[in-house]
């Protein structure tokens, strides 16, 4: 998919859905998927082409969410918003929400891109864990997960 509207067309409300479940916050998620696809919009005038788009998005998501998220913990620790109705109309999806802002960056990645049913290759390819440890590693955020909703 070389023509970057209906790249952008057809992959904004996944990549602003990776952002907002990572961030917990609209506006902050809005932000990122906006510099994601300035990200998209350069790498196509160098290169002409993305390869295997959806997990070049995927991964620059992750990544601009996992800088966000670095510095703004620095500052202060966002509070998470109430997803809107579109995004989550249950309170099982609140209660999910809630428990991932209580989890450490890794865990909350881990468990978004599992979330949007990523492979254990790609989840390699866009955290840097290797792949052999993918399934360990998200088992062991998996449980944790389960402990915080039941608190």
């Amino acid at each position: 998919m070389n023509n970057f509207k209906d790249t952008y067309n057809t992959y904004y409300k996944l990549v602003y859905r990776l952002a907002f479940k990572f961030l917990g916050n609209h506006d902050n998620a809005a932000d990122i998927t906006q510099d994601v696809f300035l990200h998209l919009y350069s790498q196509l005038n160098q290169k002409g082409e993305v390869h295997n788009t959806k997990a070049w998005l995927y991964k620059v998501t992750s990544n601009l969410c996992i800088t966000f998220h670095n510095k703004t913990k620095r500052i202060t620790r966002p509070e998470y918003e109430k997803p809107a109705a579109d995004e989550a109309d249950n309170e099982k999806n609140i209660e999910i929400v809630e428990a991932l802002k209580k989890m450490n960056k890794r865990d909350r990645i881990l468990l978004t891109l599992y979330s949007e049913n990523i492979s254990y290759k790609k989840m390699a390819e866009i955290t840097g864990i290797k792949f052999t440890s993918i399934g360990k590693t998200l088992s062991r955020s998996l449980k944790k997960l389960k402990h915080e909703m039941e608190k």
